[in-house]
């Protein structure tokens, strides 16, 4: 996937969103910056490892039953 960071305003956001909404499901992933939580690049990394996961890849831990009894 490719990123694109956009800032738009309020007034349109819902607009915006509902038009993402409408390309086929998996196509794209929005990250909604929070200044409080996490920026771009840690939740890119985030999602990469989550996706990992889901594919059954659990490379990114050296030991994976530490991991798993936490979730």
């Amino acid at each position: 996937m490719k990123s694109i960071t956009i800032d738009i305003s309020d007034q349109v956001y819902g607009t915006f969103k509902e038009l993402l909404n409408k390309l086929p499901k998996g196509s794209f992933r929005i990250i909604e910056e929070d200044p409080d939580f996490l920026t771009v690049e840690e939740s890119e990394t985030f999602y990469s490892v989550q996706d990992k996961l889901n594919n059954g890849d659990f490379s990114d831990f050296e030991d994976w039953n530490n991991v798993k009894d936490s979730i």
